[in-house]
């Protein structure tokens, strides 16, 4: 089983299963499994499942270049790690935007008069 079998831990794969996978695959997948362990160990969990995910992904993809007789229990031990993992998302914090400022009040005009524009005569004659 390559997670029990070193993919993490600090122990050297067991012979059997050092024998049966091409090398290649077997370091691939013990630093994919060493990273998932430490994305969960830094409480990344979200990040920990969707590494695991691409594992099993990988895992599926590449049965053909796997013996047989390791087939399920690769599959069965990335399930079961990605099962042992947690995601919990991280709240977003929504800010809200800040209110427009409301128009600045009206200054009155030279003369300390309020200018309302050309409104005709104020004294009721017409120009």
């Amino acid at each position: 089983m390559l997670v029990a079998a070193g993919c993490g831990g600090s122990s050297p794969p067991h012979p059997a299963a050092a024998r049966g996978l091409p090398p290649a695959l077997a370091q691939q997948w013990a630093a994919q499994a060493s990273a998932i362990a430490a994305a969960a160990a830094n409480n990344q969990g979200c990040r920990a499942q969707r590494l695991a995910s691409t594992l099993r992904d990988e895992i599926i993809a590449q049965q053909g270049r796997v013996p047989a007789r390791l087939q399920r229990p690769l599959v069965t031990g990335v399930n079961a790690l990605a099962d042992r993992i947690t995601c919990t998302p991280q709240p977003v914090t929504v800010q809200a935007k800040p209110p427009k400022p409301p128009p600045p009040p009206h200054k009155p005009g030279p003369g300390g008069h309020h200018d309302h524009g050309d409104h005709g005569d104020h004294h009721g004659k017409d120009k």
